[in-house]
């Protein structure tokens, strides 16, 4: 009982941390998280990407994806195109716009991880990693577990 409660207090921590993060990554970069990772992805990436693909790599639902795709199309940072392929699937690019914002905000990018990463040691990162990579496959467990139940009954 004391080690649920342990756990349950550190997943609570986990939750308080990642939320002052991304705010204080937004108020600090001027972006919202979920938005910056789609910026980021695509600058990083040659040519347009399918927004499938695109969704994996940044770890977002497609359907939130495609919202915050439509908002940054409408800023002009983004284009979004039916593939001549398969017009099921819609390609994405970083505009030149939306380029000059991830070059204009990778300054403040790197200054705040070093302020935020100052004080945490490489063995506390390692750790820290491995321990998350943990947490995940056990939550893919909990998931999959579920996913049998549901199918048994």
């Amino acid at each position: 009982m004391e080690l649920e409660r342990q756990s349950l207090a550190v997943l609570q921590q986990f939750g308080r941390t990642y939320r002052a993060y991304a705010a204080a990554f937004e108020q600090r970069i001027g972006h919202p998280l979920p938005r910056w990772r789609i910026l980021f992805a695509l600058y990083g990436h040659e040519g347009p990407i399918a927004q499938k693909p695109l969704a994996d790599r940044v770890g977002m639902d497609p359907g939130a994806l495609t919202r915050q795709l439509k908002t940054l199309q409408e800023m002009g940072w983004v284009d979004r195109m039916t593939s001549e392929r398969d017009n099921r699937m819609t390609n994405v690019t970083l505009s030149a716009l939306g380029r000059e914002i991830v070059d204009q905000a990778m300054p403040r990018r790197s200054a705040f991880l070093q302020d935020v990463l100052a004080n945490v040691t490489e063995t506390t990162m390692h750790n820290l990693s491995k321990g998350l990579v943990q947490l995940e496959a056990g939550i893919a467990d909990a998931v999959a577990r579920t996913q049998a139940e549901r199918d048994a009954a």
